[in-house]
């Protein structure tokens, strides 16, 4: 199986994604898509724009919003190959900015929380509910109730409607949050949107801390002292599920 991994951010890798999608045989492909660079190579490349030579497709998180097409062309690029890969039946994934590009790319809106919610933003690892379905979800069947799942976003998105008859697959919410209901979701069976980080490693938060630290003008020690605990309680757990999830996903695509 060789998967592309969309990365938007340098501090924003594919961390578990990766590492458990190798141990089970996968190739990979890493494009930075800000910087239009293949990340093994170094060679110029810009997203592709069909899912040939791919068999599935993990578009990672940002800081930057979907709606900010201009300033990042890339975001349309990727609308375009989501879309793409959906209808050839390969499967995609969206985390965090992905997720909100998944639900972009198939109609809804996207925009910052404090627009329309009582809150700016998600950041920790916080309760997530699962709805319904996800208990036929062949990714979140067995998914713990209320598992804690890292957040970090200030934009999130409505679910998508009705799709066009040219793409198939109806759209099934997964999960949900009471500050933040739209967390989770499918499109059809292989295409799916995670708000939360299911790729982050103690690696990541790490150096997450030090950018939370300088966003909020205050000491990275304050950060660490507020995630530490988190951390130690719930990215061990967190791990698990990711892993499990990847695993499942990648059958998806035989």
């Amino acid at each position: 199986m060789h998967i592309l991994y969309l990365v938007n951010a340098k501090d924003s890798g594919p961390g578990v994604l990766l590492d458990e999608a190798s141990r089970q045989g996968a190739d990979a492909t890493l494009i930075l898509t800000t910087d239009k660079l293949d990340m093994a190579s170094g060679a110029r490349r810009d997203v592709p724009e069909t899912p040939d030579g791919f068999d599935a497709v993990v578009v990672l998180g940002g800081a930057m919003g979907v709606y900010e097409d201009a300033q990042y062309p890339f975001m349309e690029k990727t609308r375009a190959l989501l879309r793409r890969f959906h209808e050839a039946k390969k499967p995609a994934m969206g985390v965090c900015l992905g997720a909100q590009l998944v639900a972009s790319a198939f109609g809804a809106p996207v925009y910052k929380m404090k627009e329309k919610l009582e809150r700016r933003e998600e950041w920790g690892f916080l309760p997530q509910t699962w709805l319904p379905d996800a208990a036929g979800d062949p990714l979140l069947c067995d998914a713990e109730p209320e598992l804690r799942l890292m957040q970090w976003h200030g934009d999130t998105f409505d679910m998508p409607g009705d799709l066009p008859g040219d793409l198939p697959g109806g759209v099934v919410p997964l999960s949900t949050r009471a500050g933040c209901p739209s967390q989770s979701f499918r499109i059809g069976a292989l295409t799916y949107a995670f708000q939360f980080h299911l790729e982050v490693t103690r690696e990541i938060l790490d150096g997450w801390s030090g950018f939370r630290a300088k966003e909020l003008g205050c000491a990275k020690a304050e950060i660490e002292a507020l995630i530490e605990p988190q951390i130690e309680a719930s990215l061990a757990a967190q791990e698990i599920f990711a892993r499990r999830a990847m695993r499942r996903w990648m059958a998806l695509g035989g």
